[in-house]
């Protein structure tokens, strides 16, 4: 699932297991990095069927929330975050997204 629009190549996802998450993950979402490229040819996950694609994406970071501080950590993937830092415009989305889930999460908890 995704939570925002992508802004300035940038979106917030789901973070995407291979089977379950671990026990006791607490909430954590993808900052996923769109990039344009050259049309090449892609196997669909969801009809199985050859298609084209003119973009990939992969995760830089992760925002996990720490209920004992109540608030988000940032885990970069590697030194992606470094490498692919994202412009003003994306850091307000993903400040703006970690604030809103906070105020959910809070909420939950009352």
């Amino acid at each position: 699932m995704t939570y925002t629009d992508i802004v300035d190549g940038y979106q917030i996802c789901d973070v995407v297991y291979i089977g379950q998450p671990p026990r006791g993950t607490p909430p954590t979402y993808d900052i996923v990095k769109h990039v344009v490229c050259d049309p090449h040819e892609v196997i669909s996950l969801e009809t199985g069927k050859r298609q084209i694609s003119t973009h990939y994406c992969f995760s830089v970071a992760r925002v996990i929330w720490d209920a004992h501080e109540g608030w988000w950590k940032v885990h970069s993937v590697g030194t992606r975050l470094l490498d692919h830092y994202p412009p003003p415009a994306a850091v307000q989305m993903i400040l703006d997204f970690c604030e809103e889930k906070a105020k959910e999460l809070r909420h939950e908890t009352d």
